[in-house]
């Protein structure tokens, strides 16, 4: 017979910082590490650099984003919580019958606490990885809807090459266009609207 103890703690913490994924190439142009060689052809006030991840952060967009998914996550906290409780009450019962029930009535019912337990468990890790889904799916649609964007704002700006500002080492002042980035996209799509696929947990 195995001990139904520690069968509750199968139920693991939902605090989480969802960890970015960023698409290769997620906007519609080129915008990697400047090609060994290609320095010496190309003006130095042609090019302007981006944080890529600083855009997302501070947009709108990416502000909605962060306020629906750490709404999730509390509620899915304290679902957690709730079902913890449910488990740990229900093991505390089921051991006091223990000494009330034949063998095969309890390992019977120890083994459907089991099922309970670990189908909880399964259920509520789903809604965990909905969480990174949603921010996934959200990045993805605001990289797709930037791109245009920051094409028109390049070459306002009278630049020619957009380079990831993690790849460069030093830069010079007025080169990095992400606070200008920022303000251009809030101007023209805002918080990115109501998600196609919205981030519901039941």
């Amino acid at each position: 017979m195995r001990p139904l103890i520690g069968a509750v703690m199968l139920i693991g913490a939902t605090s989480m910082l969802v960890a970015p994924s960023h698409a290769q190439n997620p906007f519609g142009f080129s915008m990697g590490e400047v090609v060994a060689g290609a320095g010496p052809s190309v003006a130095p006030q042609a090019l302007r650099t981006i944080d890529e991840e600083r855009l997302f952060q501070q947009t709108l967009f990416g502000q909605r984003v962060a306020t629906e998914i750490e709404a999730a996550s509390r509620a899915l906290e304290a679902q957690n919580d709730q079902l913890l409780d449910e488990l740990t009450a229900r093991e505390a019962e089921l051991t006091e019958l223990r000494s009330e029930m034949s063998v095969e009535a309890f390992r019977a019912a120890a083994n459907e606490f089991d099922l309970f337990a670990e189908t909880t468990r399964r259920e509520q890790a789903e809604k965990r990885q909905r969480l990174v889904q949603f921010e996934e799916a959200e990045r993805r649609r605001f990289f797709g809807a930037t791109g245009p964007i920051l094409q028109e704002l390049l070459a306002s700006l009278g630049g020619q090459i957009l380079i990831n500002a993690r790849a460069v080492i030093i830069t010079a002042p007025g080169v990095d266009m992400t606070s200008d980035a920022i303000a251009a996209i809030d101007e023209a799509i805002g918080d990115g609207g109501a998600p196609p696929f919205p981030l519901n947990l039941p």
